[in-house]
């Protein structure tokens, strides 16, 4: 029996998931991948049925999280053709973090046990008694004043840089307090953590000298314990800047690929197309020619009664006369459009912008049917201004 015992245990004995893929709480920070497990669907209903049928013995309180998964389940029998169409078949399995939230809950509780831990440390060193509330209540004589004073410039007056016991920038400075202060700070602490149900005036708050006396016993450990997260956390900042440079590799990679793409769709409509003689475009190109000015990618020019009637120009605040007023289209860098008002050959004030077409895809994105450029004056549809312009700057077949 002894010997089916330790089979069994070291059967059962399973190391938890972070310990078998090392992993902490900040792992999830900077892995790349992410442990994933394969396992046949007929062993999940196997374990499923198994789980069932002596769950009184694996989960005896009424609670258990795993009463409510198998009850959301159902019986294992109501699946079996569920099994059965599964047959042999593999899922897979992507550990998801649990350790997401490194915030601590207890985190005021902690730093307020440990500021009181140091007060009292501090306390028993002046005043004694039979138990810690004997000393808590004594009242303070000028001689324990001046006792404590002298146990403030033993400890700090040699080094101001001094770190006694329990020391942490957010806790109280004892060395600006009184004893008198000490003692009273020390009681108001101990009041808020008997209200929490950390410590129990019954025992007199021994519980506080038992945790002194424990960290005391402990001290060597809890300092290899420090130096090992220390060593961790280090590690894990070294892991971050290597992940934020593959990402930053990434990004690079993507940004690349995305311009190449979209240099590849406008490098065929930014050849020379045939122009029919003395059209509003023919002479807009011959002038473009003529100044050494023509973009690498096109230019087109339209009236603003002409995108009007296609829908593209909303409005335009101020001008009045659209058949006089022009509106030229430009695209001399892989994705950046210039857009130029003009009256008749001279350029209008303030009516010039740069739209990158990501500002005109993400106006699209978030559901923005208008765009306002030239200072607010020129108002445009987003969705037929970008139809207009993989029409005539993209390959779109």
């Amino acid at each position: 029996m002894e010997r089916l015992a330790q089979i069994t245990h070291e059967l059962i004995s399973v190391p938890d998931a972070e310990r078998n893929f090392d992993i902490d709480e900040f792992n999830d920070l900077y892995s790349k991948n992410k442990p994933t497990l394969y396992i046949k669907m007929t062993d999940i209903f196997a374990i499923h049925n198994l789980v069932a049928g002596d769950l009184p013995t694996i989960c005896p309180n009424r609670d258990d999280v795993l009463r409510e998964i198998l009850q959301e389940l159902g019986s294992a029998k109501n699946n079996e053709n569920e099994m059965l169409a599964a047959g042999s078949s593999d899922i897979q399995m992507y550990l998801t973090p649990k350790l997401h939230d490194i915030d601590d809950p207890e985190a005021e509780v902690k730093t307020l046990f440990m500021e009181t831990k140091r007060c009292i440390l501090y306390i028993i060193r002046v005043q004694t008694g039979a138990n810690l509330l004997e000393i808590l209540v004594k009242p303070v004589n000028p001689e324990d004043e001046h006792k404590w004073r002298s146990v403030l410039h033993d400890d700090f007056a040699k080094d101001a840089n001094t770190r006694g016991a329990y020391s942490d920038a957010h806790m109280v400075d004892v060395t600006r307090m009184s004893y008198y202060d000490l003692k009273r700070t020390a009681l108001e602490n101990i009041l808020r953590l008997e209200h929490m149900g950390r410590i129990s005036k019954h025992n007199y708050y021994q519980d506080i000298l038992n945790a002194i006396a424990l960290d005391i016993r402990t001290k060597s450990r809890r300092r290899v314990q420090r130096q090992r997260e220390l060593e961790g956390v280090r590690s894990t900042l070294a892991n971050l800047h290597e992940k934020a440079k593959y990402l930053e590799q990434q990004r690079k990679s993507y940004d690349d690929y995305i311009e190449s793409a979209m240099a590849t769709l406008q490098k065929n409509k930014g050849k020379k197309r045939f122009l029919l003689p003395f059209t509003k475009q023919y002479n807009h190109q011959r002038e473009l020619e003529r100044s050494g000015r023509v973009p690498k990618f096109g230019s087109y020019k339209y009236s603003a009664r002409a995108l009007a009637e296609k829908g593209v120009l909303v409005g335009w605040s101020g001008v009045t006369d659209w058949e006089r007023v022009n509106l030229t289209i430009s695209c001399d860098e892989v994705g950046v459009f210039s857009l130029e008002g003009s009256r008749g050959h001279i350029q209008m004030p303030g009516a010039s912008a740069l739209v990158p077409i990501e500002d005109l895809l993400q106006a699209q994105f978030e559901a923005h049917q208008f765009m306002n450029l030239f200072e607010g004056n020129l108002k445009l549809n987003v969705n037929l201004l970008l139809h207009l312009l993989y029409k005539k700057f993209y390959r779109t077949q």
